[in-house]
């Protein structure tokens, strides 16, 4: 009997340390940050130029590789202080946004953070990109420059 709870006991540390181990690479919050807000689906990821979800913004239905281009406001690479993922549940619906110096034409390289559907960050002073790649623990404001929908968080198109 003993022997049979030590190793459910086991395996269930072992489970929540791989659980750990493979959580998403979501936004990570510096003390005091705000919580981000539920929002309504319209199909589209938002990237705002100021917290607060103000001032002009651009937004996708889709990928993009390089946000020096986008509408309306014509661009926001590495301009962007708070943002929101109003994406339809289901496939395709968590964000993955890209940390990238702006010395070269944008991409899917570099630190990545996933924003998960249905949620907005009103300031991103206060959210990181995780250690995994270049620009990790940077500051998400004034920082992103790209974006790539994903079916789930866990993924990792790299």
């Amino acid at each position: 009997m003993r022997t049979t709870a030590f190793r459910a006991g086991l395996a269930a540390a072992v489970l929540t340390g791989l659980t750990a181990f493979l959580a998403p690479a979501t936004a990570q919050a510096a003390d005091g940050a705000p919580a981000p807000k539920a929002v309504a689906a319209d199909g589209n990821f938002y990237a705002y130029e100021y917290v607060g979800l103000m001032g002009g913004y651009c937004a996708w239905s889709g990928d993009d590789a390089n946000w020096s281009s986008c509408s309306p406001r014509g661009g926001i690479r590495n301009e962007a202080s708070s943002v929101e993922n109003r994406g339809f549940p289901g496939a395709y619906e968590d964000v993955l946004v890209y940390w990238d110096n702006a010395d070269d034409a944008g991409g899917w390289d570099g630190a990545r953070a996933c924003i998960q559907n249905g949620w907005s960050y009103g300031n991103l002073y206060w959210y990181y990109f995780p250690e995994n790649g270049a620009g990790g623990g940077e500051k998400m404001e004034n920082n992103i420059s790209a974006h790539r929908w994903v079916h789930s968080c866990t993924e990792d198109p790299l």
